[in-house]
């Protein structure tokens, strides 16, 4: 269920991660506000606003230059009554 702030962090990076990408969708009619955190630093360049329409996805690609902490936050306005899924994925050296 949507809720006004949700979010979630990894505890670590691991330093042989490379980049870690998000992607997230929702319903409801609400718009979201997404910030991220890496070791402790906002990412500014990954911050963005998705309408909750269900018919579109934001994805961003963070790279991990620094082990630590990555985490994401989420503000909520407008209707609460729709849902909402996300999916993290690494990409690690070989």
């Amino acid at each position: 269920m949507l809720q006004q702030q949700f979010g979630n962090t990894l505890a670590s990076v691991p330093e042989d991660v490379l980049s870690v990408s998000f992607a997230l969708t929702c319903t409801g009619g609400a718009k979201v506000a997404l910030t991220f955190r890496l070791a402790g630093k906002e990412v500014a360049s990954a911050a963005g606003t998705h309408a909750c329409d269900g018919s579109s996805i934001f994805q961003r690609s963070i790279g991990t230059t620094e082990s630590g902490p990555l985490g994401f936050s989420a503000v909520a306005t407008g209707a609460e009554s729709g849902g909402y899924a996300y999916y993290l994925e690494k990409k690690q050296l070989l």
